[in-house]
């Protein structure tokens, strides 16, 4: 698509972090994006400071894990802006969970799995159909993670889960679109590095259905720089990424076609090392070798 501007953009998780970077980079390059959020105060204050920019921007409070509040967000899209052209789920939470897995609470898969998984499944449902109907093509990308995509660690194996079963609705829905033409098309986002985000205290917003039965067991949110430094004390070499930098991945991938939204040239460190495992990965299948070969160590 390589004409945007004039055309609609939403985006999911859309108040801070890659969300955010990316509804400003869109609305930058003249597109009406509305940001959906689940934390008014957050969304608010992103959508005053884009607007302040002269960007054509609104925001609506959404809750993914709600098929009928994504229906409102659409509804709300359609009366704003018209149809949308391009969508960006991105959307996420991380549990921050201990211990094995078949020791892990209930509710934290639930609460994972509804923001996610039920959340891109809901984003599909209510905005793609409108894609369509429009007739004017179309780009959807889903932000994963390369616990999802490269390789998982053995630990949090709760986002990891979550984040491969949004690689294959991509890849699925990839090929359910191009089957209407080439003016339709779908991306996988994996983030190079640590990004600069709030996902790890997403907590904050954890919906009262969700709550976990012992609180005061579960593990402390983690700050962006502890999540960092033990990322890198584990072996999984990261550093520092801002959401800026990958917003424009997102843009590359919408404006030129392209599925597999992984590190370029810009984090080539961060390529050799998603491009070592990834290789690890096919070569332990083709040869029947089993998973410590390329799975990221434990953090």
């Amino acid at each position: 698509m390589r004409e945007l501007s004039g055309k609609v953009a939403v985006v999911t998780g859309g108040a801070s972090g890659i969300g955010r970077a990316t509804g400003a980079l869109f609305a930058e390059r003249g597109m009406r994006v509305v940001l959906s959020d689940i934390e008014q105060q957050a969304l608010d204050g992103a959508v005053e400071e884009l607007r302040g920019r002269g960007l054509d921007v609104r925001g609506v409070r959404t809750d993914v894990a709600s098929f009928e509040s994504c229906e409102r967000m659409r509804d709300e899209t359609l009366r704003l802006f018209g149809p949308p052209h391009v969508v960006f789920l991105n959307a996420g939470v991380a549990p921050v969970t201990r211990g094995s897995l078949w020791e892990l609470e209930m509710k934290d898969w639930q609460w994972a799995f509804a923001v996610n998984v039920w959340g891109v499944i809901h984003g599909i449902k209510a905005l793609v159909s409108a894609i369509v109907e429009q007739g004017e093509g179309g780009h959807v990308v889903i932000t994963s993670s390369s616990v999802g995509v490269v390789a998982p660690t053995a630990s949090g194996v709760i986002y990891n889960t979550t984040k491969a079963a949004e690689l294959s609705i991509a890849e699925s829905l990839y090929g359910q679109l191009k089957e209407l033409g080439p003016e339709y098309s779908a991306s996988v986002l994996v983030p190079p590095g640590t990004i600069n985000t709030g996902l790890f205290t997403s907590a904050r917003n954890r919906q009262p259905e969700y709550a976990p039965p012992e609180p005061g067991k579960q593990r402390p949110p983690l700050s962006y720089e502890k999540m960092l430094e033990m990322m890198n004390k584990s072996g999984n070499y990261r550093r520092p990424v801002q959401p800026e930098e990958v917003a424009e991945y997102v843009l590359e991938g919408v404006e030129n076609d392209v599925f597999w939204l992984l590190p370029g040239p810009r984090h080539a460190d961060m390529q050799e090392n998603f491009d070592r495992i990834i290789r690890a990965r096919a070569d332990s299948m083709l040869s029947r070798g089993d998973p410590l070969v390329y799975l990221q160590k434990s953090t």
